[in-house]
């Protein structure tokens, strides 16, 4: 497997673990739905990754989603829905915000 295909197959790896995380956590313990929605921001990065790998586009390092989706219209629609998901969960990302309860 080329070098491109194996780094995109573990981005792909990594996202689907966060979202596991998620549906665990969702079944088990759906009152930590800060830690919930801060995997579901991580594997949202990480398919957006490897989105931009295939697609052959570079990012900087950066956790925000909205950041990679602006990348990803260089060669593809995203529509408004998908942004409107993003900023809510961006709000989720590696920062944790304290006040939030």
């Amino acid at each position: 497997m080329d070098k491109k295909r194996e780094l995109i197959k573990e981005w792909i790896e990594k996202a689907e673990h966060d979202l596991g995380m998620a549906e665990l956590a969702i079944k088990h313990k759906p009152e930590f739905a800060d830690s919930i929605c801060f995997h579901c921001q991580q594997g949202a990065e990480k398919y957006l990754k490897a989105a931009l790998i295939y697609l052959d586009l570079n990012f900087r390092k950066s956790h925000s989603l909205v950041y990679l989706l602006d990348l990803i219209t260089d060669k593809l629609e995203v529509f408004d829905e998908i942004y409107f998901a993003a900023e809510i969960l961006e709000d989720y990302g590696v920062e944790v915000r304290l006040s939030r309860k």
